[in-house]
């Protein structure tokens, strides 16, 4: 018999959520009822990501509207307006400064990076990541990065299995899945390494692993198992299974 949370989600053995259909779905219910759930203990930062990813079929996100606004105009008023944007609702933390450079290397190279997302070439986050360094702080944005071509792959081109937002709670929650679905030991610092491909990869691989478990029909888009995995352990729930990813008990695998 499944185990389930107090939240409704199947749980594993070690008592981490199961990456299926069924769990996905239910993260994005969560995510979709967010708005009326938030408490005030939660941090706002987090209830803005909640805000921003919510599909509720009657209420698009704000984020998806602007890009799509400015797709009809084939991004002629730049792209400053949605890396505000997801500054704030993704809290990577640019400054102004750095958002204007974003915006500028992008405006300039814009067919060019267009057109390697909607072909989810991955090397494009490392190329506009570096772009970063330009700017006084010398910052390699990573995150950003990846959540700029995340989110311009789904609510522009609506691909959701090319890209996945890179942040430190998927970082830390990976090792376990690496170890338990692909018997991988021990997982790199990808942001550290600047190894986007390789994230993505080891996100395929564990999704690959997941359908020996649970069957085909269970297999997830990158998406959704981002979604599942972000909202499990650090959205509306928040789960404190987040830190030193060597030090995750595994009871059985």
């Amino acid at each position: 018999m499944v185990k389930k949370a107090a939240h409704g989600f199947e749980l594993d053995k070690n008592d981490f959520v199961m990456l299926t259909k069924s769990n996905a779905e239910l993260a994005q219910k969560k995510v979709d009822g967010s708005p009326k759930e938030v408490n005030e203990k939660k941090a706002s930062k987090i209830q803005k990501t909640l805000r921003a990813i919510g599909e509720n079929s009657s209420i698009q996100n704000e984020l998806c509207q602007l890009i799509q606004e400015k797709a009809k105009v084939n991004f002629s008023g730049g792209f400053l307006e949605i890396i505000r944007r997801i500054n704030i609702t993704n809290s990577t933390r640019l400054s102004e400064e750095e958002q204007e450079e974003f915006a500028e290397y992008i405006r300039c190279n814009k067919e060019k990076i267009l057109k390697r997302i909607k072909k989810g070439e991955v090397g494009v986050v490392n190329d506009i990541a570096e772009a970063g360094t330009k700017t006084s702080k010398k910052r390699y944005n990573f995150s950003f990065a990846s959540k700029f071509c995340t989110y311009i792959s789904r609510y522009h081109f609506n691909e959701y299995d090319k890209f996945m937002p890179y942040d430190n709670v998927l970082q830390s929650v990976l090792p376990y899945y690496a170890w338990v679905y692909c018997k991988i030991k021990k997982v790199e610092d990808f942001k550290k390494k600047g190894n986007y491909q390789g994230y993505i990869d080891l996100a395929r691989k564990i999704i690959e692993q997941s359908q020996v478990l649970y069957g085909s029909e269970e297999r997830l888009t990158l998406k959704e198992f981002d979604r599942l995995l972000w909202y499990k352990y650090k959205g509306l729930l928040g789960e404190d299974l987040i830190g030193n990813p060597n030090s995750l008990l595994i009871k059985e695998t």
